[in-house]
């Protein structure tokens, strides 16, 4: 496994999404047996998903009750994406490191999480580069939507290159394989003091 086969699924999924005309489609079956294949591909439909009604939330004719909705569409959606990193930590580790004495060194995130980013950056990359092609906007606009496009890719490239270390060290045991849960306290009833009604 390498940053560039998550790549590849990440790809597949914006590019699956984008031949679908609706803002928020079931996420479809890869046919694949791998199932790590599969949790990336739903990892990177969820981002895409997220990211489309990011774009619709921010419409200045949005109808209040419109607006509530997307908001907690998106907030329910950004619960199933911590979950679905923390399950593809699970796996990696696993994967790469099922010895638990591993006594190397911890990065400050792990690589569930730099997947994440990586999920992200391709829809960043792919909406930037239609930015920079658009006929219908102006010079500057496109002439700085191709310097960001540029930015992006080297970022994309040294994320890759970042992450496929972070491979190497982790099979190796050089780094340990530390989970960072989220414990995201706003998502639970029980511990928003704005839903179980402390005073």
């Amino acid at each position: 496994m390498t940053a560039d086969w998550a790549i590849k699924l990440f790809r597949k999924a914006i590019n699956d999404y984008h031949q679908l005309d609706k803002l928020e489609p079931a996420c479809p079956r890869i046919s694949t047996e791998d199932n790590l294949s599969k949790i990336f591909f739903q990892k990177a439909w969820i981002d895409i998903v997220q990211w489309h009604l990011e774009d619709e939330i921010r419409r200045e004719d949005l109808p209040p009750i419109d607006f509530i909705s997307l908001k907690r569409r998106i907030d329910t959606l950004n619960q199933r994406r911590t979950g679905i990193v923390e399950k593809m930590d699970a796996i990696l580790k696993e994967l790469l490191q099922p010895d638990e004495n591993s006594d190397g060194s911890i990065r400050t995130e792990s690589l569930g999480w730099a997947m994440d980013r990586l999920s992200i950056l391709q829809l960043k990359i792919y909406h930037m580069d239609i930015e920079s092609a658009r006929q219908n906007s102006n010079f500057d606009l496109v002439k700085e939507a191709k310097s960001r496009l540029r930015k992006l890719e080297l970022q994309n490239k040294n994320l890759i290159d970042s992450i496929n270390e972070l491979i190497s060290d982790l099979k190796s045991g050089d780094v340990k394989y530390n989970i960072f849960e989220q414990h995201k306290l706003y998502n639970d009833p029980d511990t928003n003091p704005a839903l179980y009604g402390v005073e």
